[in-house]
């Protein structure tokens, strides 16, 4: 009688131990903590652009142009496509780079998260914080860099308005940087799943980001080098920052000193 008690045990013992615990929540283990500190990351940076805009920007923009002379290939350019009503090309240039190429691009990553086997919170952020991330972070790159070079934007050298806190921030383009940037980290994404929306997001999303930075030309507000320079910060940041938050990534944020840096092998 004891052997068939003990292996009656023996199999209560073996189903119990092999029951697959509850699911752990997105924000719990490691990755959920990597998924927590990735949306602080994003969500501080994003909060920091919007201060900087209104708190810190009237005290570190130049008032004055230290890079002022544009060269032949930009003024070329601009004599090419200049609109006539250039408020027009302004407000599409909104249109494009700051709604519809980071809603389209969000939007479709979000879509195929929701739409995947294992949807949830955890892959939704997996899914969105990265290109989220991608945009906080080179927009914080592009402010910095836009008040170091103070660059005269094309319709102040060559109108001569009343002075304005945004006339040298025309090097390089935060709108071309953002369409860019969205696109290429969601058609990153994209692929790393094997989604079939990845064709869609790379040919939508490009021609968005292309129309933006020709927006930002004929609407007066940039040069040539600087949307080109705006969309090869975007396609890098885009193909670098979602890389942070990948599960055997070999490029991480770490702490450093007083602050943070970025470390990776390539």
């Amino acid at each position: 009688m004891r052997r068939p008690a003990l292996a009656v045990l023996t199999v209560l013992g073996v189903c119990l131990g092999t029951t697959p615990a509850f699911a752990e929540a997105w924000y719990e283990g490691p990755h959920g903590r990597n998924r927590v500190f990735h949306l602080s990351l994003s969500a501080g940076l994003g909060l920091g652009f919007v201060a900087s805009e209104s708190l810190f920007k009237p005290a570190l923009a130049a008032d004055s142009c230290r890079w002022c002379q544009p060269p032949g290939i930009d003024v070329s350019v601009r004599d090419a496509v200049l609109w006539n009503d250039v408020e027009d090309a302004r407000l599409f240039s909104h249109l494009t780079g700051y709604v519809a190429a980071p809603l389209f691009g969000l939007g479709m990553s979000a879509l195929s998260g929701l739409s995947s086997p294992d949807a949830g919170w955890a892959r939704l952020i997996d899914d969105t914080i990265p290109i989220f991330e991608t945009i906080a972070i080179s927009q914080a790159v592009t402010q910095m860099v836009k008040w170091s070079f103070a660059r005269r934007r094309p319709f102040v050298h060559f109108e001569n308005p009343p002075p304005d806190q945004d006339d040298n921030l025309s090097f390089w383009s935060g709108h071309s940087a953002l369409a860019f940037g969205v696109t290429t980290s969601a058609g990153l994404l994209a692929r790393w799943r094997g989604s079939n929306t990845e064709p869609l997001i790379w040919g939508v999303g490009l021609t968005l980001a292309t129309a933006t930075g020709y927006l930002r030309i004929a609407g007066d507000k940039h040069y040539f080098t600087d949307v080109v320079t705006g969309a090869t910060v975007g396609v890098i940041a885009g193909l670098t920052i979602p890389r942070l938050m990948r599960r055997h990534s070999n490029i991480a944020i770490v702490p450093a000193g007083r602050g943070i840096a970025l470390t990776g092998a390539f």
